[in-house]
């Protein structure tokens, strides 16, 4: 109940525009720490199948499987029907101006918005990608959860919350507002948690209940 009741402080902060302040940790803890918050991630290369339920807005709820593979070339990721039946494959690609090109090469309705291969793939990125480059800051909320930050200019401000047992959640800013959490769930077997929560908040939020089925 502890737990919860400082996670929702953290998220009303958030609703005030704001970023949650950090308490520096002392020098000699910092090392751990960060080693401790690159847990939430996977290691790359890697391959896994997820089923996946959606509460969407108005009630369009409805289950998936998600395959998603990431490598030093990019992100990978394959939306199927519960039938086995493919509704979205794209890439997301870095290329040598390190501009970020992403391509759908199969979307069927209603996969096919023009904003839905980014949304995806922005969300994809969230959940299993560390973001680049060292933390700008490592401390602790006023509530005691340790932290990770990296805020690069210009970009996504990501805080990745560490418990007793290692990563909890991640939250992700934009313009000092939370755009996205990911809920960590369970023991991590070679990076993956057996269950992931992805919460949007707002009018037209959703959440994506996701459990794994394999892994490599």
């Amino acid at each position: 109940m502890i737990m919860r009741a400082a996670a929702f402080l953290v998220l009303f902060c958030a609703a005030c525009a704001h970023l949650p302040p950090l308490a520096p940790l002392p020098d000699e803890t910092r090392a751990a720490t960060l080693a401790r918050c690159h847990q939430a991630f996977p290691p790359q290369p890697w391959r896994a199948t997820h089923t996946i339920f959606a509460t969407l807005p108005f009630g369009h709820n409805g289950a998936l499987i998600g395959v998603t593979a990431a490598d030093a070339e990019g992100l990978h990721a394959i939306l199927l029907s519960a039938e086995g039946i493919s509704l979205f494959d794209g890439v997301e690609k870095v290329g040598g101006d390190g501009r970020v090109r992403l391509v759908a090469r199969r979307a069927v309705p209603p996969f096919d918005r023009p904003d839905f291969a980014a949304a995806l793939m922005s969300d994809v990125g969230k959940v299993f990608l560390s973001p680049a480059g060292a933390p700008t800051a490592i401390g602790s909320y006023a509530t005691g959860e340790t932290v990770c930050r990296w805020s690069p200019g210009g970009g996504d401000v990501t805080d990745v919350e560490l418990a007793s047992g290692g990563p909890a959640r991640i939250r992700t800013y934009r313009n000092l507002h939370l755009t996205r959490q990911v809920e960590l769930l369970g023991t991590p077997a070679g990076g993956f948690f057996p269950e992931v929560r992805l919460i949007v908040p707002g009018a037209g939020g959703y959440t994506l209940d996701m459990s794994l089925v394999d892994h490599e």
